[in-house]
Order: C-alpha cells, then sequence, then structure tokens
C-alpha cells in the first residue's frame, strides 16, 4: 500500500496555462507565448502527505524518507494542527539530545501554520514565504481553512518562475571590487576558485559534480565568515571563462547563467539565503568570469543533494563536510539563542 503511495504521488504531473498572443509586425503574422498571471492552484502539490500530531517523530522522519519529502502536515479530526520540517527535528530533537522514538509530533511541530488559497497570485504567495522565513506553504481550501488542498514550495515557484526569486530576493550591497587583486590571490577562507560552474574541460563534457561543488562552496561560506567564489578561474589561478558554461543553458549569456545559478541556489540551498548573496560578472583577457560573493547566514544553511541535508563549513582553503554529531555541536556554538528564536 506504501509502495503504490508513492508511486501514485511521484507520477502526479503539473498542467501550466499558456496564453498565446498573435500580432501583427510589418506583413508578417508573429506569435509568441507567454505564461499566465500564475495562481496558487496552478502549480502546487496536490497530494499532500500528512501524519497525526500525536505520532512519534521517528516514524515522522521515516514517512519523510518513503516519500522522499521534506515536511509532513499535522492533521488530526479536528482539522490541521501544524507542519513538521526536517529542520524541526534537527534543531528541536536531535540538538536538544531528545529519543525521538519518544518525542510525538505535536511536540515540536510549527504552529500555528501560515497558510495560503488556491485563488491567490504566485507573486503574492512568494512575498508570504519571504516575510515569514519559509520554503513552503500549506494550502487550504478556498471554502474551509481546515482543509489542506495541496502544497506549495519554493522550489516549484522557482523552477518555472525563477525571475520572480530574483526580483524579491533582497541582496547585499554592491560595493566595487578589485577582481584583478583577488585573482592574483591564493585560494583560501574567503576565497575559492572553480573552472567551471557545469562544463568539465578535461572530458569536455557536462558535469554535474561540479555544479555540485560551487553549491557546496556556497553553502560553506553562508555558514562560516563568508567568502568569494570565482567561477571561469582554475584553482592556479588561470583564467577559463564561462563562455563553455553558457552553451549548457537555454539563455547563453551572462543574463541565463546569473539566473540558471540563482534557480540552483534557491532550489537546492534556498531562496531566504539569497539576500546574503550577490553575483558580479568580469570580464578578464576577453573571457567572461564570474564572482559570487557570500556574506556569513544568520542561520544554518543546508544543501540539498539527492534526497538528503548536507551541511558544510568553511575551513580553511575547503569547505568541510559535518556528519549530525558535528552540526549539531557547531550549530550551538556558532548560533546559540539566536538559532532557538530562529526556529
Amino acid at each position: 500500500m506504501l509502495e503504490e503511495k508513492i508511486k501514485n504521488f511521484n507520477s502526479n504531473q503539473k498542467n501550466f496555462p499558456i496564453l498565446v498572443k498573435t500580432y501583427v509586425s510589418g506583413s508578417q503574422n508573429d506569435t509568441i507565448f507567454e505564461v499566465n498571471s500564475l495562481l496558487v492552484q496552478d502549480i502546487m502539490t496536490v497530494d499532500v502527505v500528512t501524519i497525526s500530531p500525536e505520532d512519534t517523530v521517528e516514524n515522522a522522519a521515516r514517512v519523510m524518507t518513503n516519500f522522499g519529502i521534506s515536511s509532513l502536515i499535522a492533521q488530526s479530526q479536528s482539522g490541521v494542527s501544524g507542519i513538521l520540517t526536517e529542520r524541526d527535528i534537527l534543531t528541536r530533537v536531535v540538538a536538544s539530545g531528545r529519543n525521538p522514538k519518544e518525542v510525538l509530533v505535536r511536540d515540536v511541530m510549527t504552529t500555528p501554520i501560515i497558510a495560503v488559497k488556491p485563488n491567490m497570485p504566485i507573486e503574492t504567495a512568494v512575498k508570504t514565504m519571504i516575510e515569514n522565513r519559509i520554503k513552503k506553504l500549506p494550502v487550504v481550501s478556498n471554502d474551509d481553512n481546515s482543509k489542506i488542498v495541496g502544497m506549495l514550495s519554493m522550489t516549484d515557484v522557482a523552477n518555472l518562475r525563477p525571475d520572480i526569486m530574483e526580483e524579491r530576493a533582497p541582496q547585499v550591497e554592491q560595493k566595487p571590487i578589485d577582481i584583478e587583486a583577488l585573482l592574483k590571490s591564493d585560494e583560501g577562507q574567503y576565497l575559492e576558485f572553480k573552472s567551471s560552474l557545469r562544463y568539465c574541460f578535461l572530458r569536455k563534457e557536462i558535469d554535474p559534480q561540479l555544479e555540485f561543488n560551487c553549491l557546496k562552496t556556497i553553502c560553506a561560506f553562508l555558514n562560516a565568515s563568508g567568502g568569494d567564489m570565482i567561477i571561469g578561474v582554475s584553482d592556479s589561478n588561470v583564467v577559463m571563462g564561462i563562455e563553455k558554461d553558457y552553451m549548457a543553458i537555454k539563455k547563453r549569456n551572462r543574463d541565463g547563467f546569473h539566473n540558471y545559478l540563482i534557480t540552483q541556489i534557491s532550489n537546492k540551498i534556498g531562496n531566504i539565503y539569497l539576500r546574503h548573496i550577490v553575483i558580479f560578472f568580469h570580464k578578464i583577457h576577453g573571457r567572461d568570469i564570474c564572482q559570487v560573493h557570500v556574506e556569513p547566514s544568520h542561520e544554518p544553511a543546508f544543501l540539498n543533494h539527492k534526497g538528503k541535508q548536507l551541511f558544510f563549513v568553511r575551513t580553511g582553503n575547503g569547505s568541510r563536510p559535518f556528519n549530525i554529531s558535528e552540526a549539531v555541536k557547531y550549530l550551538n556554538t556558532r548560533w546559540g539563542k539566536e538559532r532557538r528564536r530562529i526556529f
């Protein structure tokens, strides 16, 4: 039965409304396609997995793993009680040394929930998520606030409308950058060079691992004291350029590269961290390079990779992965009371 539910859950497909406009240019008719002004109901996930508030956190974690999701709606016979996320489990159970077999969902879930209606414009929903620093919004019926009809995530929005993410994300102040000085520097605590975002010069092909390494560095900078990642420069300070990366994205220029990178950061790390990141482009020796400037985050950042949440910290000239025990200690040391307030 569980396997059948998972299959149905994963097979859910969304159809997006497309508006076709025709205009006349000279003597030739041209047709352009535009996405309608989307509502929450157009892109929300309708298969919502729920759990009883009286169930244990251990079982909740097992359900999340089985369905490949990072949150559960806590629902009883009287209606929706709250929402439980992976971060709730990490910060309110694991970090506190509590036994997940004994802790109930109702003891650590977030309540009351912040929800939206199916007929709300996507732009309004995104604003709600950013203002409340959350990545998922339960969707309740237009007629009954106690009835969950779907779930909207920032990933859903970013995949379809990355422009909204870019417009809504507040960024750090842009300051003059001495890129020449950076290129003459050695890699260290605050500086990392990457030959490419996606293109492997050695094998002359796209390599997803390179993209993961870039996101890992960003995550590590967020969890430490910030820093700069320069894409298009080898670790021996040779300018390679990012023109090969342009060929691996739909819009083959700086704007396309910027848009793609913002979307990946939002999807894999979280849109709330975009406020700590600013992206610059420079022309060096006739080639484009990209500088990702990262300010330290006021809360822990996790990298979502293959169904797992990974935690990295910049130490020296590397991005070190922390296991759960190390991450818990680091959370308590770095963020302390502020961490408890945030979560």
